[in-house]
Order: structure tokens, then sequence, then C-alpha cells
């Protein structure tokens, strides 16, 4: 694995999840709300094209990466493979995505290129804003009478799914193993808080596998649906 194979396996992490995050503009929580994720959606995709750019993807190359790939090219993690339609599921997912992104952009800061640098310092800082309104949705459906016991059933299914964020191929083993622990210990005071132990996201980071019976044919498909052909009158528009 080189360093451009993890930058485009954590742009597939936050591709999908700005997608999947889509549907809750329009399947409203609360005006607010849907305003709020629409915007947290436009920069997962946003932080997506700045690590296909980074990994050495042009506009026609980027497109291809998302558009055309078949499914058994992709490598997510397990988080962004299941569609969990219900709001806590989601919520959960958000926050355990968002210290991903914040802790995983400290890498890119430390990185040799200077614009890696700068992106890596961008990307933290927007990653540390989604954190606090993830964060508090937590907070507040956790010690809620009324969803807290949903909360923490979700919880139970969620974070299992998490395990591989920082697993191999996106990271090497090095940074991988410290970042993953960097990260769980960032989630574990607000999840303890409301009763979710962290002890399913494990203490070292699981490598990325097959996927199979998870939603991401189902997802890739629906995301594709626009690209499927030069001669579709849609991608000469794009392009």
């Amino acid at each position: 694995m080189t360093r451009l194979d993890g930058l485009l396996r954590v742009a597939e992490d936050r591709f999908l999840h700005g997608h999947l995050l889509s549907r809750w503009i329009t399947d409203y929580v609360d005006l607010e709300e849907s305003l709020a994720v629409g915007s947290i959606s436009q920069e997962e995709l946003a932080h997506a094209a700045t690590l296909m750019e980074f990994a050495g993807l042009d506009d026609e190359g980027r497109d291809a990466f998302i558009f055309e790939r078949p499914v058994q090219a992709w490598q997510p993690t397990a988080l962004v493979v299941h569609r969990l339609d219900d709001w806590p599921a989601t919520v959960l997912r958000g926050y355990l995505l968002a210290s991903v992104g914040e802790v995983g952009s400290v890498l890119l800061s430390h990185a040799r290129r200077p614009e890696l640098q700068s992106a890596g310092q961008v990307i933290a800082a927007e990653q540390r804003l989604h954190v606090t309104h993830w964060e508090r949705w937590v907070s507040m459906l956790g010690q809620d009478q009324r969803t807290g016991d949903e909360l923490r059933a979700r919880a139970a299914k969620v974070l299992p799914l998490a395990t591989d964020v920082f697993g191999s191929p996106a990271f090497d083993q090095a940074n991988g193993e410290a970042a993953h622990a960097a990260w769980v210990d960032s989630v574990s005071g607000p999840l303890t808080a409301v009763g979710v132990s962290v002890d399913a996201l494990g203490r070292i980071p699981a490598p990325r596998g097959e996927l199979a019976g998870s939603d991401l044919a189902d997802i890739l498909g629906e995301i594709q649906s626009l690209r499927v052909g030069a001669g579709d009158g849609v991608r000469g528009l794009y392009r």
C-alpha cells in the first residue's frame, strides 16, 4: 500500500458518508438541522475531492474513480456501507466519522508537502466543527429518557462497524494504531457519559475486509446511476 492508496481509501469514506447524509436534507428532523446536515454533507464531498486531488487524480480521474469503478474495487470502512436509516444511528455514525476525520487529518498536517499540511489543517478544523455538532446530538439523545435507550441500542450495532476506520489499506500499521488509540480516547468521554461503552471499537484497528452482505452495491448503484455511459446525454453536460 502506498500513501496515495491510503488517501483514496479515506476519500471513499468521505464521499460515501456525504452521499448517505444527503437524504436528511429533505427527510426532515427539523429545518435548521436539515440545513446543518446539508452543509456537513457538502463538506464531506469536498474533503473527498481534496484527498483525491492530492492522490494525483485530475477532474476526469476523480469522476472515473467515483462513478465508473466496480463495487469490487472499493475498500471503504464498514461504517459507510450500511444505510442506517434512523436518526440515532446516523448521529452515532456522524460523530464517529467526524472524530476520525479530525484525528486522521492531523497525519496530513504532518506531511512533508506544504500543500498537504495546509489541507490537513483545514480539514481538521472543519471536522472539529462536525464533531461539535454530532456530539451535541449524542448528548441530547443519550440524556433524554425518551431516546436514551434507543441510542444505546443503536450504538451496539454501529460501533462494531467502525473498528476498521484506521485499518489497512487506508493506514499503515504504525500510523493506524496510533490514530486509532487517539480516536478511541477522543470519543470515549462523550459516549461513556451517555452509557455507551467504547469497548466494541477495540484496542487496535481491524483491517478492511470483504463487505459481503452490506448495502455498498445498492449505494453505488444509486450514486453511479447518473454516469451510465458516454452517450447518455448526462456525462457531456457534466464535463
